[in-house]
């Protein structure tokens, strides 16, 4: 087992088609996507928003806003990758090289991505499409939504 991360989002403005997260893994270590959680904190409004998690050849670690994903055991060290959230259309999204799931949500339940431990998601220290993950709400809400969630991500190796 490696060393294992939340990757947050608190109330995240957002009106339009975006990357909630893009993650990339370093390149001496391999990135296993273990859970994946999508809420919205005001909306009392029945609506289906479709969500893809998806690899990508697209680079978007300079874009949108940095996370600093959070270990989950006390003194573990820095992850190695990169995680951005909230990247709009102005800052021109990732190609989705390889689609791995879509799904809508309703957004008063929200979506949850709990994948079998043969199912989880790997993403590789080779620099490229491997290394890359995209998971992006693919319509715009009817309104702005202000939405939450995490991932929790684990790094083996590095």
């Amino acid at each position: 087992m490696g060393r294992m991360y939340t990757a947050p989002l608190d109330a995240v403005a957002v009106a339009a088609v975006c990357e909630l997260w893009f993650i990339a893994a370093p390149t001496d270590a391999v990135v296993v996507i273990h859970e994946v959680v999508i809420t919205q904190d005001t909306s009392e409004t029945s609506e289906q928003l479709p969500i893809r998690i998806f690899r990508t050849t697209t680079d978007q670690s300079a874009k949108g806003t940095g996370i600093t994903p959070a270990p989950l055991q006390p003194g573990d060290a820095a992850f190695g990758g990169v995680v951005r959230s909230n990247i709009l259309t102005a800052e021109t999204f990732a190609a989705e090289t390889t689609m791995l799931e879509c799904q809508s949500q309703n957004v008063i339940n929200g979506w949850h991505f709990l994948p079998t431990p043969e199912t989880r998601i790997y993403l590789s220290p080779t620099a490229g499409v491997a290394s890359r993950l995209c998971i992006k709400l693919d319509v715009a809400p009817a309104a702005a939504l202000p939405i939450s969630g995490y991932v929790i991500l684990e790094e083996i190796g590095g």
